[in-house]
């Protein structure tokens, strides 16, 4: 009896040591990747065939064609935020269902038998939260003409549980959602300015 007691305890205190650490590190990069992954498709698949720039960007002119005003639509700029984060988490939610698959050498800690063996699924659940900031950017694109790039910032934040640890990831994505060229001055209020919700606040001089 105290020969079994010893023989499981060994084995309980390897696979703290040894198999534990190597199924949460291989977990957390595979669903980093994999998210990053599912933001990108999220938001390929939501902007894909429209007119994004126009949709969320209003150029008003003066008399002489001068650009007076840049309006942002903050409608559709939420709207757009909503349907990006809610393909996103549905993205990760199929990626959660899959589980984790790691070669049994890799379990095994020991580095020859790395990446050998059968695969072995392990049942992760994923339970994201995403955020999101529209970034704007102003570039010099020749003489009189102005590119300006509307980015989208999102954080997504991701709670794994695991079989015998919890851990949370954070995964920063910045995606160039449109651009346009705009001809002519661009009023200095807007250049200095770095994100839509700025712009929404700007009165040009």
């Amino acid at each position: 009896m105290i020969v079994i007691f010893l023989i499981i305890a060994l084995i309980f205190i390897y696979f703290a040591a040894c198999v534990n650490p190597v199924i949460v590190e291989t977990s957390e990069a595979k669903i980093k990747s994999s998210t990053s992954r599912a933001v990108n498709s999220a938001v390929q698949t939501v902007i894909n065939g429209t007119n994004v720039y126009d949709d969320i960007i209003e150029i008003i002119l003066d008399d002489e064609g001068k650009i007076k005003l840049i309006q942002v639509n903050s409608l559709s700029v939420n709207k757009l935020s909503k349907e990006i984060s809610a393909v996103a988490n549905q993205n990760i939610d199929l990626i959660s269902s899959q589980g984790v698959t790691i070669p049994l050498g890799t379990l095994s800690g020991i580095g020859v038998f790395v990446g050998i063996g059968p695969d072995i699924t392990f049942r992760v659940t994923a339970i994201s939260t995403i955020q999101s900031k529209f970034e704007s950017e102003f570039i010099s694109a020749g003489i009189n003409q102005t590119n300006h790039r509307i980015y989208l910032n999102l954080e997504t934040t991701v709670d794994l549980i695991m079989p015998t640890v919890n851990k949370t990831v954070i995964i920063n994505s910045h995606i160039l959602i449109c651009e346009a060229i705009l001809v002519g001055e661009i009023p200095s209020t807007y250049l200095n300015s770095d994100s839509l919700d700025e712009m929404l606040n700007l009165i040009p001089g």
